[in-house]
């Protein structure tokens, strides 16, 4: 029961960020330093767990420990992820965008058959290539889509990939350093990369004069944030991850629609409807 507890926080939290995303577009805040300041939050927030939970001291980590490179490589797709989800939240749509992540599960899943040797049934086969029809559907503009690289249905690719690849990392975190690092010191090291590439970033921009409201949106983007990976793990600890990823994925969709469709005003298209559609049933066949 624990777990199903954390799939609905899990999947209450990442509506909330893509609500919250749509209000940094919406206001024109900068979404580079909105994603720091939400990086420094979440790093906060991390030291803070880890000291409620009684971790004080680090973990001796040698001269190129595997775990610390791995929450280094995993803080750069989080950041680079996240801006383009901003932007796609702000082109496609919250309820688009957020399907386009979610029918992403496909990349942990296969992570799951081809690393860690899960067996799929008939039935979740037939949801993957459902997969691949929703994701073509969800996308606007097709024929602009071949000829311009850098159109608003590119970003819904790179946010497929990119989002696979960041639940892919938990998974793995989750199966191999799990026993090495606690999660919440694990999380703070992802976090605290991804704060020091968006800090390098500004730099090299001399654009690092943080207005407050980027402060304000920032902190409101980093908590969740950091609580989305957090309950992510904690029902992966409970639950398997077929069960996992699905059932955030089905719940994050739905709610994003909602919210997308009742608040902020998206209108789909029938081709795109229907993909919503195929991707909700693809969760449902990968359960």
């Amino acid at each position: 029961m624990a777990g199903w507890f954390f799939i609905f926080l899990c999947a209450a939290t990442s509506i909330l960020i893509a609500h919250f995303f749509k209000i940094t577009e919406h206001k024109k805040l900068n979404t580079t330093r909105v994603l720091t300041v939400n990086y420094l939050i979440a790093t906060f927030f991390a030291v803070l767990l880890a000291i409620r939970e009684g971790i004080t001291t680090l973990p001796e980590f040698p001269g190129f420990s595997i775990p610390l490179l791995f929450a280094t490589a995993v803080g750069f797709v989080f950041i680079a992820n996240f801006f383009i989800y901003s932007k796609s939240v702000h082109l496609n749509g919250v309820g688009i965008s957020v399907a386009a992540m979610r029918v992403s599960l496909l990349v942990p899943v296969f992570t799951s058959i081809l690393w860690y040797q899960e067996v799929l049934s008939t039935l979740q086969w037939v949801g993957i290539l459902i997969v691949f029809g929703a994701l073509f559907l969800l996308l606007p503009n097709k024929r602009k889509l071949i000829r311009e690289p850098l159109s608003a249905g590119w970003l819904l690719v790179i946010l497929f990939v990119g989002t696979g690849i960041g639940d892919a990392s938990l998974m793995v975190y989750e199966e191999e350093f799990s026993a090495e690092i606690p999660k919440e010191i694990f999380m703070g090291a992802v976090f605290f990369s991804a704060f020091l590439i968006g800090s390098f970033v500004l730099l090299i921009r001399r654009n690092y004069s943080i207005k407050k409201e980027e402060w304000v949106m920032g902190a409101a983007i980093g908590i969740p944030n950091l609580l989305t990976s957090i309950f992510l793990i904690l029902a992966l600890e409970q639950l398997t991850g077929a069960v996992v990823y699905s059932s955030v994925n089905i719940l994050t969709v739905l709610g994003a629609t909602c919210v997308g469709v009742f608040r902020w005003g998206d209108i789909f298209t029938k081709a795109q409807w229907t993909g919503i559609a195929l991707a909700l049933a693809a969760i449902l066949l990968l359960l």
